[in-house]
């Protein structure tokens, strides 16, 4: 894979934002915190945004060919979203797990490991 960091950094922050889940240049400028003017004039400069590369591979899980190329897959480490139905005995379960997780019998993680096994 070639990176050109002289052009094209306009597509790049096109599917970066596609890839946090914004719709538009100004929500991704107010969650990096910078103006939307200062945005525009890297979009409009398309130079290759390499810090915005590395900060949302870092968030996203989305991968560096996605990102420079828009070509491969957008994060293969994603799981395939499916349909999940609950049975009346994995709620009492879940339901559980939540009074013990609030009452500091378990922590965090461990309730995130039990909740997956149950789903």
């Amino acid at each position: 894979m070639k990176i050109n960091f002289e052009s094209g950094g306009a597509e790049v922050i096109d599917r970066i934002i596609k890839a946090y889940g914004f719709r538009t240049k100004l929500e991704y400028s107010n969650y990096l915190g910078t103006s939307s003017a200062n945005m525009s004039a890297r979009y409009k400069k398309g130079f290759f945004p390499s810090d915005l590369v590395v900060r949302c591979m870092a968030e996203t899980g989305a991968t560096l060919e996605w990102l420079v190329t828009g070509e491969g897959e957008f994060s293969p480490n994603e799981p395939t979203p499916k349909e999940t139905v609950l049975s009346d005995e994995t709620l009492e379960k879940l339901e559980r797990l939540v009074t013990l997780k609030e009452k500091g019998a378990i922590t965090e993680q461990e309730f995130n490991d039990l909740k997956a096994k149950l789903i």
